[in-house]
């Protein structure tokens, strides 16, 4: 089938300019280097995570601009002057509309680190492993007007180990995103790409985790701390608990799923090993292995049977009361 965004053949080179951020699209950039298809601009989010892109297109004399407004005139006349056959955005971060959408004969690719039609949205990789999936897609699709909604071209999936970290993760995503775009490129460059709509019954979308989402529930069973921890480790900002008044960042923690269940005080250390603590969750134990105290160093726990780790809520409304008790009582 061959319809709207995906042309017929025009030989077997696109002219492209990528939309994007990040390791994924530099890495692109140096995959595209060679040919048969040719990076002719990079357009860079108004605030980038980091120069990674920037660096790599400018070694590689590709134009880099910027635009505060990616649908608007500007950017428009740019691009009718650089002529692109297909534009491409990977990890770019503004919404784009028509008639940018339409604008190249092969209109508007997306690489998403999603499954799609499932995981749609943002920080895909981290919701993947909090929600304890064993694999995760990752997506060439045409761009509408929707939030990851545009007809699949091209769909892998990648393995999510019991113990994979964010870091392990990303890396395995990272390193695949250019190989998909060159087999994307070179079916729609041949004409042999085809466009499958996606199916909204198996739509789900996740929104940008946000500071404060990093905070642990010990009353939560042991296999969502788990997934949780791994989801937001290195290089995330790590899962948070409390220590005695104090932040304690969880770096790394495992747990295994034949653990004994049982009813306890959660988040109180009940076992020590060399490894680490066992620390008391909704259902089971968590072996905590790597944390980190204010400007300390991560280092392996050591704390003592009984220690307890997070706020006991009912605790601080006591408290909360008996201040407001006395403070009335001073007042009167």
């Amino acid at each position: 089938m061959v319809g709207p965004g995906v042309a017929r053949p025009q030989g077997k080179s696109l002219r492209v300019v990528l939309f994007g951020d990040g390791q994924w699209a530099a890495d692109t950039v140096e995959r595209l280097a060679p040919g048969p298809h040719r990076v002719v601009g990079v357009v860079l989010r108004v605030r980038p995570t980091d120069a990674t892109l920037d660096d790599a297109a400018r070694r590689a004399g590709i134009p880099v601009k910027q635009f505060a407004n990616v649908n608007g005139d500007e950017l428009r006349r740019w691009l009718d002057s650089v002529a692109p056959d297909i534009n491409l955005s990977i990890a770019f971060d503004q919404i784009v509309r028509r008639p940018l959408l339409e604008a190249p004969p092969h209109g508007f690719l997306n690489i998403h680190a999603g499954k799609l039609p499932a995981y749609r949205g943002r920080n895909v990789v981290n919701w993947a492993i909090i929600n304890g999936e064993t694999e995760i897609g990752l997506t060439a699709h045409l761009m509408d007007e929707g939030i990851d909604t545009g007809d699949i071209l091209l769909q892998r999936v990648l393995p999510i180990g019991w113990t994979d970290g964010y870091g392990d993760v990303l890396r395995r995503v990272t390193a695949a995103v250019p190989a998909l775009v060159v087999e994307t490129l070179d079916a729609i460059a041949a004409g042999t790409a085809r466009r499958h709509p996606q199916d909204p019954a198996g739509a789900t979308y996740f929104g940008g985790r946000q500071e404060g989402d990093e905070w642990l529930d010990w009353s939560e069973p042991s296999h969502r701390l788990h997934n949780k921890i791994r989801a937001i480790t290195r290089p995330g900002p790590g899962a948070r608990t409390t220590l005695e008044g104090d932040v304690a960042i969880i770096w790394q923690a495992f747990f295994d799923p034949a653990w004994p269940k049982y009813i306890a005080t959660p988040g109180q250390v009940v076992g020590r090993e060399q490894g680490g603590v066992l620390v008391k969750t909704g259902d089971s134990t968590l072996l905590v292995r790597e944390v980190q105290l204010a400007s300390r160093a991560p280092e392996t726990p050591s704390w003592r049977v009984g220690t307890r780790l997070g706020v006991d809520i009912h605790t601080v409304v006591e408290q909360m009361a008996r201040r407001m008790q006395r403070e009335r009582g001073e007042r009167s």
